[in-house]
């Protein structure tokens, strides 16, 4: 594979230099990443995460065909950084808030990281769903003090930002460390009262499973603007548009980004196959894992507190943003 690329850069060293950017671009495309194995830790396998890695793992293949890409599955951002750190993994999807904290950006109540991280694009992003079945009494975020809530699993995105909304509510309750799957499952037997999740519109999961027992969503009131003054703009007010999920109105909600991460130290040819592969086949992707339609060349380098990689910041000034 090294005398492949060596051949390949070569060969761009003895093109004129009348050649266009767009032709040389398409060469460092195609040419073959430094790595020959890539492991990309996501998140659970029914989440938003883990399809959009495993459709990326699909295009990065269709494009390195010697190219050994895996993908593992997880409880959510905090384990994906802690796995790139330990260097168990070579990427990582993570949720913005999670992301800036491992990195030693955010607020003192995370565990940061020594292993510098950096961005290699804004992904698309998530909006925070608050789940009850659709006759539950509980309108409010106020009212699921004392219940009983799903809020995550330990190591998820999803239970980071339920500890600070929490926390900022005023509230207690009976937290239940489980994900979305079995969150739904014990919201289903009425094991619990509400389930907590961040992930894109729509999550199968939640989609899924309010075809067999009707659900709601209960939004957030004036929780998402206090998040942003207390813990950054990485948090912004949202909506879940009606019509999602069977639910008829609009549900005031938080959202925020999720990034593909890698170490500092990442190599440039595998971040640069990356980050081609991710724009060029954006289509593909999308097919599988429909959040990344959101993904685009403009709103890629808007990655908040975490610096982009220095193979990333090249890649997009050559496509002159």
């Amino acid at each position: 594979m090294r005398q492949a690329r060596a051949l390949v850069l070569a060969v761009l060293l003895v093109l004129p230099l009348a050649c266009s950017a767009s032709s040389s671009e398409q060469a460092l495309s195609e040419s073959e990443p430094i790595a020959d194995r890539i492991v990309i830790t996501s998140g659970t396998t029914a989440g938003v995460y883990y399809a959009w890695a495993t459709a990326l793992k699909q295009q990065l293949k269709e494009a390195h065909p010697s190219l050994d890409v895996v993908v593992l599955p997880s409880s959510g951002s905090i384990e994906n950084l802690s796995r790139l750190s330990a260097g168990t993994a070579d990427l990582a999807v993570s949720a913005g808030d999670a992301a800036e904290n491992r990195n030693g950006v955010g607020a003192a109540d995370d565990v940061s990281s020594d292993v510098p991280l950096r961005a290699i694009a804004r992904i698309y992003d998530d909006y925070y769903h608050v789940v009850v079945p659709a006759g539950s009494s509980l309108r409010t975020f106020s009212d699921l003090a004392g219940k009983k809530v799903a809020v995550g699993d330990p190591g998820s995105g999803t239970a980071l930002i339920a500890r600070r909304l929490l926390g900022l509510a005023g509230i207690k309750v009976q937290e239940k460390g489980l994900g979305i799957v079995d969150g739904l499952d014990a919201l289903r037997d009425g094991e619990v009262d509400a389930v907590f999740w961040s992930g894109g519109v729509p999550t199968t999961a939640v989609e899924n499973a309010r075809r067999t027992s009707p659900l709601r969503l209960i939004g957030l009131d004036g929780l998402p603007r206090r998040m942003r003054a207390t813990y950054g703009s990485v948090y912004r007010p949202a909506a879940i548009p009606p019509g999602r999920y069977g639910v008829s109105e609009q549900v005031d909600t938080l959202a925020l980004a999720n990034m593909l991460v890698a170490r500092a130290d990442a190599d440039d040819d595998l971040v640069t196959a990356v980050i081609s592969t991710i724009f060029e086949h954006r289509e593909a992707i999308a097919a599988a894992a429909p959040a990344a339609n959101q993904t685009d060349l403009r709103s890629a380098i808007l990655t908040g507190g975490l610096d982009l990689h220095p193979a990333a910041v090249a890649y997009y000034r050559r496509q002159k943003l």
